[in-house]
């Protein structure tokens, strides 16, 4: 048993339903069918529907619902800009100071990320992908850089997942090439290449979502 208030508690259910593309950009909820889903009354359930619109997730429409909210594409391209920044920022402060990248977090979220393209799980899939990049930022060990991408990376899986579930089931999963390419990189201390595949990558991903719409 928990000891969580219950508002926690269904702050916790509903955002991992979120990012598991559970609940999909535009979709309109029902606050009362919420709290049945959860088991709990409807006062700890609007709690925690507040906590998630203050984070962007939703918004409440009155006499309406709770809409899940879509990301606007400029939002993102700003987020995927402050994301290669820490990235490019940390690979220079490591390389210039030497310090050492956790190769084998980085090589166990690369074995997470190719098993979860085989299994087709769009969540772990993206998850992972984050997760080895934030160890480059780990490297560093700069906490106010890694609770900047904290804040945005659920942003961006929130995104990234449901955009695939609705628009995306049979693309191929690509970016497990492009981590491949970095781990060899970095593994053979080669820092500059590896910012050169981080950037054509960030290029390709601006390229595809032009094509695929500005939203979902």
């Amino acid at each position: 048993m928990t000891d969580l208030p219950l508002a926690d508690i269904a702050y916790r259910e509903l955002r991992h339903k979120l990012l598991n593309a559970d609940y999909l950009p535009g979709q309109l909820l029902s606050e009362g069918e919420l709290a049945e889903g959860l088991s709990m009354s409807r006062t700890p359930v609007r709690a925690a529907i507040a906590r998630l619109e203050k984070e962007g997730y939703v918004e409440t429409l009155k006499k309406r619902g709770v809409l899940v909210k879509g990301v606007d594409i400029k939002e993102l391209y700003d987020m995927f800009d402050l994301m290669s920044a820490l990235y490019f920022y940390a690979l220079d402060v490591a390389e210039h100071h030497q310090y050492e990248i956790d190769l084998q977090a980085m090589q166990a979220h690369l074995t997470e990320l190719i098993e979860a393209s085989e299994h087709k799980r769009y969540r772990d899939y993206y998850e992972n992908g984050l997760l080895f990049m934030r160890t480059i930022l780990s490297a560093i060990e700069n906490r106010s850089m890694l609770e900047t991408f904290d804040t945005y990376k659920d942003k961006i899986l929130f995104f990234v997942v449901a955009h695939r579930s609705v628009k995306g089931e049979n693309r191929p999963y690509t970016g497990k090439k492009l981590y491949a390419e970095i781990y060899r990189l970095l593994s053979e201390g080669h820092y500059a290449e590896a910012k050169k595949a981080i950037l054509e990558s960030k290029w390709n991903v601006r390229d595809e979502l032009v094509r695929s719409g500005s939203r979902i």
